[in-house]
């Protein structure tokens, strides 16, 4: 599978090394908390479970680097605004919470994770854009219309098809997913690449030893960021992976300021002129190979709104597969049938934009025993059949 993505190529060897981090020899086999997963959520848990002074954390990965799947296959948004009339209310203010916690964060930490603004331009056949629902409410915001000469005065290159429209989400946030990464891993504790889990085993209702690859642990606590339930939970929990492939362009002669959305196609400008587009949702292909003949319309999507583009050299073709868990919405909630154990994944095509959130929230939870607001409807479906220990 080719993996090298437009955020690979921005990455020097000393960057790439500190995400291969390796086994180290002195291994904290009974830490305080063990995140599994090294993806955008594992490392935001990992983070913000040290920010709220539960001991010593560990974060084990089984794959040889970091942000190894979807956490860097794809195109960096944060985005809440751009689901106001899509899902609920409180999906919305958890992502609004997320996008909040990334200005903090970068600003507290030298702009180490390196947002930048972005606004969204959704370019929809007329008739066709979704309604904002009654539970939003009118004072939820989102996208607001935009006429065609007002799409001419912010994108100059930009031309509506014939019969579409336009709205403009602004405030929006874009982030290097690799970039992330690495600022998360700095600050997350002991992180181990090339460890996997096996399984666990529970005493009572607790998570008592995790047995991975590397040996077993023995952890005050267990988060599980693995994107899909991992066995013994996983039975009976509608679960899949959905691949989905992405491209990015080269700098080309347009100007492009605005994160172009919608059916007929789009993009996201990349500082310094590029562009990344998708990503597709490819149902029933489950191998791990691009396929160019997929990937590459998006390009051609990208020159129904830029013209210019029409002649567009793409630069890097990449796939990745998607967590699903049940509707496409995230999970945040225990491990069934246990009290120390916690789960976060399902974000789908989400998990960049939801991971501080996601890991403010595990680890609120694992501090003071009780649901944090806001996470009261991403739970897991009913719990599968009690597991042997």
């Amino acid at each position: 599978m080719d993996r090298v993505t437009v955020w690979d190529d921005r990455l020097d060897a000393g960057e790439r090394a500190l995400l291969a981090p390796g086994r180290p020899l002195d291994l904290d086999r009974s830490p305080d908390v063990l995140v599994v997963g090294g993806g955008a959520i594992g490392l935001a848990a990992a983070v913000f479970a040290r920010r709220a002074g539960l001991g010593r954390v560990v974060l084990i990965e089984r794959a040889p680097r970091l942000a190894p799947g979807a956490s860097s296959g794809n195109g960096g948004a944060i985005a809440p605004d751009m689901h106001v009339a899509t899902d609920s209310p409180e999906f919305v203010a958890f992502g609004r919470r997320s996008r909040q916690l990334y200005r903090d964060l970068d600003a507290e930490w030298e702009h180490a994770i390196g947002t930048w603004p972005t606004r969204w331009l959704d370019i929809r056949p007329a008739g066709t854009f979704p309604e904002r629902s009654a539970a939003a409410g009118s004072d939820q915001g989102g996208p607001r219309p935009l006429s065609e000469s007002d799409v001419r005065e912010l994108e100059p290159d930009v031309r509506l098809p014939d019969g579409a429209e336009a709205r403009l989400a602004e405030g929006q946030l874009a982030v290097d997913p690799l970039r992330l990464a690495l600022a998360l891993a700095a600050r997350a504790g002991q992180v181990v690449t090339g460890v996997g889990l096996l399984g666990v085993s529970v005493r009572g209702d607790r998570v008592g030893t995790v047995h991975t690859t590397a040996g077993d642990f023995t952890p005050g606590a267990l988060i599980v960021a693995t994107g899909l339930l991992p066995p013994p939970w996983h039975r009976r929990v509608p679960q899949r992976w959905v691949k989905g492939h992405m491209l990015a362009v080269a700098p080309g002669p347009w100007r492009l300021g605005s994160v172009l959305a919608g059916p007929f196609g789009g993009g996201t400008p990349l500082p310094g002129g590029g562009v990344v587009c998708g990503g597709t949702f490819d149902e029933g292909d489950r191998s791990r190979e691009v396929r160019p003949e997929v990937a590459d319309p998006m390009a051609k999507g990208l020159a129904t709104l830029i013209p210019a583009a029409a002649d567009a050299r793409i630069s890097h073709r990449w796939c990745c597969f998607r967590p699903q868990i049940e509707d496409r919405q995230p999970v945040v909630d225990r491990l069934p049938e246990v009290t120390n154990g916690w789960f976060a994944g399902g974000h789908f095509t989400t998990g960049i934009m939801m991971a501080p959130a996601t890991g403010a929230a595990l680890a609120e939870w694992a501090a003071s025993g009780r649901a944090p607001d806001g996470v009261s409807t991403f739970t897991l479906p009913p719990a599968p059949p009690r597991y042997p220990c």
